[in-house]
């Protein structure tokens, strides 16, 4: 792909209205069907990273049909593997996948590989943020993947104020479960930590599939929001502004996401203009209710 062609696939995100997890993908992976037949045809394997924060709670977790949506669209056109990888931060990983359709999806196509990256092989990096370093450990297969889709569903979030397509994988890849992950959370700076997160891993393409998402006292403990639309792109961070902006917030509230557009990651809308095929995202807009404690999430600056 040439760099102009890559440089139009980078700023373009497909927005549609949906009131279903499977159909809602499927249409909204459409518009862009050649760029990921492109995109797929130089690898022989690919790495789709679902998000299980509490793998008891289904709202917390992706929802199947968004991944089974995509295997399905890509089924015709490509052959190789299809390693589904996540780790709960709380129950029991291998329970997930069983409970909500992963373990059967994975028994029935023999591309898919079911992986709990709890029990993958961990490289370990120093991350620098203001006050310091961290060594943390990684997933291998995240870092090494070849072609990474993150699927999540939106949600408010306890100290970043949203997390979707980015934070699922910049939080996810970190090897551990909770007592690893909470080394990231130091206030303010987590900001800083997953924006240098990216400088190891990154997705190629993001699903985020606010068919239902989670407002309120999210990542755990919210409460279901019927938001109707999905959102897909090869940009990442135009996908996650676009997803805060749908759900009512102000994309200068979210430290990270502006931190990797200064970092040169893409485009934040919608202080920058991109292209959006498919939807006004001002027909879609419903707004999610935010944590109780937002006032000290906006204090990252």
């Amino acid at each position: 792909m040439g760099l102009e062609s890559w440089m139009n696939v980078q700023s373009k995100v497909s927005l549609i209205k949906s009131r279903d997890h499977y159909t809602g993908v499927r249409k909204c992976l459409a518009p862009i069907k050649d760029d990921i037949k492109t995109s797929l045809s130089k690898i022989s394997s690919l790495v789709i990273k679902i998000n299980f924060v509490d793998a008891r709670k289904e709202l917390t977790t992706t929802p199947f049909q968004a991944v089974k949506s995509f295997i399905d669209f890509i089924s015709p056109f490509y052959e190789g593997e299809i390693v589904i990888a996540e780790q709960a931060t709380w129950g029991e990983t291998r329970e997930g996948f069983q409970r909500y359709g992963f373990m059967k999806l994975a028994e029935e196509n023999s591309q898919i590989k079911l992986l709990d990256l709890g029990e993958d092989e961990t490289i370990v990096r120093t991350i620098k943020h203001p006050e310091g370093e961290l060594e943390l450990r990684f997933s291998r297969t995240i870092l090494e993947a070849p072609f990474l889709v993150s699927i999540a569903r939106p949600k408010t979030h306890c100290t970043v104020v949203v997390t979707s397509g980015i934070k699922n994988v910049l939080v996810g890849v970190v090897n551990g479960g909770w007592n690893e992950r909470l080394k990231i959370h130091k206030g303010k700076f987590i900001h800083n930590i997953m924006t240098s997160i990216a400088d190891l891993t990154y997705p190629d393409l993001v699903i985020i599939d606010g068919t239902v998402g989670m407002e309120g006292d999210g990542p755990i403990n919210g409460t279901e929001i019927k938001a109707g639309w999905v959102l897909v792109s090869f940009a990442a961070l135009a996908a996650d502004s676009l997803a805060t902006h749908l759900m009512g917030f102000d994309i200068n509230d979210v430290g990270y996401l502006n931190m990797l557009e200064e970092k040169g990651f893409g485009l934040l809308y919608p202080n920058r203009e991109i292209e959006i095929v498919g939807e006004n995202p001002q027909d879609l807009i419903t707004p999610f209710k935010p944590h109780c404690t937002p006032k000290k999430q906006r204090m990252w600056r």
